[in-house]
């Protein structure tokens, strides 16, 4: 499937986690679209959900330290205007969670 993830997508939000890596929410109009990245270290795992019945939770993981050099990133989902999005961060180093909401502007 050919996506187009570089066409201007707009950032939901960008915030620091504990361990000093960095997650995104992103958010493509041109394709009605969302999905989480992240920057961080080897075993560090995302998960992104969208409001609404019928959105899968997506999942990525950085696989290794040649991942780590670049960002892991979710499949997208589907998300209209209004739609809130859910980003959790599972860092490798550490247990639990860091979770955070944002909404689709409309």
């Amino acid at each position: 499937m050919a996506t187009k993830r570089g066409a201007r997508p707009d950032t939901l939000t960008r915030r620091r986690m504990a361990t000093g890596a960095w997650m995104e929410v992103r958010y493509s109009r041109w394709c009605g679209t969302s999905w989480a990245r992240t920057w961080g270290r080897a075993d560090d795992r995302i998960e992104m959900s969208a409001d609404g019945a019928g959105h899968p939770v997506r999942r990525a993981e950085i696989k290794d330290d040649v991942d780590a050099d670049s960002f892991g990133c979710t499949p997208m989902t589907v998300t209209l205007p209004g739609t809130v999005v859910r980003a959790c961060f599972r860092p490798a180093a550490a247990t639990g969670e860091e979770c955070f909401e944002s909404r689709v502007a409309q």
